[in-house]
């Protein structure tokens, strides 16, 4: 039995090799898969590029591309497409929200219970969630174990319906760093040293990581390594601003060492913003989050005054980002017993753009393209244009007449694929 068993496994071996040989020869051509068409007529085209819009759009999809877009009558229709007429309607790219924790428990002495099968689910329950309001990519920037590299590849082998997860894996700290606080466990990894930090991010590189995200605190050395090597394997790397009471110098040394993105308008000083402005730094500034934290601890007493403090001077960090020309993005980081707030959460962020001073357009773009850019998928994502994955969502009305109009999505599409709305 066990002679038979290994010559069949010779076999199989074998042949592997053979067919293997045969389809690198030509001898055996893998088959292209046919072109399906699906066009969109008679859309308000916002492409997500900051251009004006422009009406009576038809957008043409190949498969899960993009391959034209324009005007009527400019546009070559197929013979064989599928025709869907949205006369009326306001045609964007799929949204993107730029910083959420997907597998993180609604309540924090659920970290005692966590594991990885229970993570998963939460994951694709949350990602699912979040499709169905339009938000077609999600970047989750620290998650719970392997969780976050094992979504993105059930997402690919389409094992579950929801956003598309772009992720970092477990964040980078130091020992006893943020997110190692109460009862937190495994959403981050603690690291101590130069050496430490690079071999941390080196880790996420293997696991399939699309970025990387350090959390303060950390040595000036240690965020110098952790950076320098990010950009060795061509890693976009983003940083946490700030985490205490005094103002450090965390954030300063990230920038000077050239970090991709800060996350959150918080504990960012003047001279901070400037520098992040010179060097094309972005800033994922979770407004609503830092908002509602604010509210929560004007109830726990006057010693968390400071706190509350800090977190509402996002408003003005924001003005001063905008007006010093950083790029940024729609990112939520609701945790905790706040992610009972999702999914329309997202909504409150581009929101609260508007109402701190930002234009619709801005808002729109900062949730399109410049989401796709923080997630380093700008090639594929992030607007409505040739080449690009068709991720679109078909709204009732004008967000640029009325910015919660984003909430109307009658039909969203993501890499071409119709998703049937609850």
């Amino acid at each position: 039995m066990m002679k038979g068993r290994g010559q069949k496994g010779v076999l199989f071996i074998i042949f592997s090799i053979l067919s293997m040989a045969a389809v690198v020869s030509g001898q055996v051509q893998p088959q292209e898969k046919p072109l399906k068409y699906l066009v969109i007529v008679g859309a308000r085209l916002i492409d997500g590029t900051g251009a004006p819009p422009l009406d009576n759009a038809v957008i043409v999809i190949a498969n899960d591309r993009i391959v034209d877009c324009g005007r009527k009558g400019e546009v070559k229709i197929p013979e064989s497409a599928e025709i869907i007429e949205v006369k009326g309607k306001t045609v964007i790219p799929g949204l993107i929200d730029a910083h959420l924790h997907f597998t993180y428990p609604p309540k924090e002495e659920e970290f005692f219970f966590i594991n990885d099968a229970i993570s998963a689910f939460r994951a694709a329950h949350f990602l699912r969630q979040m499709l169905f309001i339009g938000v077609t990519t999600v970047r989750d920037v620290s998650s719970f174990g392997r969780t976050g590299y094992e979504a993105k590849k059930a997402f690919n082998l389409g094992l579950f319906e929801g956003s598309r997860p772009i992720v970092t894996g477990p964040g980078i700290t130091c020992t006893g760093g943020h997110g190692t606080e109460g009862y937190r466990e495994g959403i981050v990894e603690e690291a101590d040293g130069p050496d430490g930090f690079r071999r941390a991010v080196r880790d996420r590189v293997k696991n399939g990581a699309d970025l990387i995200k350090i959390l303060s605190p950390y040595s000036r050395e240690e965020i110098f390594a952790a950076i320098e090597e990010a950009h060795f394997h061509e890693k976009f790397i983003t940083v946490h601003s700030g985490v205490y009471k005094a103002q450090y110098d965390f954030v300063r040394w990230a920038v000077e060492a050239g970090a991709d993105c800060i996350e959150h308008a918080y504990a960012l000083p003047d001279d901070v913003i400037s520098h992040m402005a010179a060097k094309k730094i972005y800033c994922v500034p979770t407004l609503s989050i830092l908002l509602k934290l604010a509210e929560q601890y004007k109830k726990k007493g006057p010693e968390w005054d400071w706190k509350i403090k800090k977190y509402l001077e996002c408003r003005e960090i924001f003005r001063k980002l905008r007006a010093a020309g950083v790029k940024m993005a729609i990112g939520t980081d609701a945790v905790g017993e706040n992610m009972v707030f999702y999914p329309h959460f997202y909504f409150e962020e581009v929101e609260n753009f508007v109402a701190l001073g930002a234009t619709p357009m801005e808002a729109i773009v900062a949730a399109t393209k410049i989401g796709a850019e923080v997630c380093a998928a700008s090639d594929r994502l992030g607007t409505i244009e040739k080449g690009k994955i068709a991720d679109l969502v078909v709204l009732a009305g004008d967000p640029l007449k009325d910015i919660r109009q984003l909430r109307t999505a009658t039909m969203i599409i993501q890499a071409g694929r119709l998703i049937p709305l609850k």
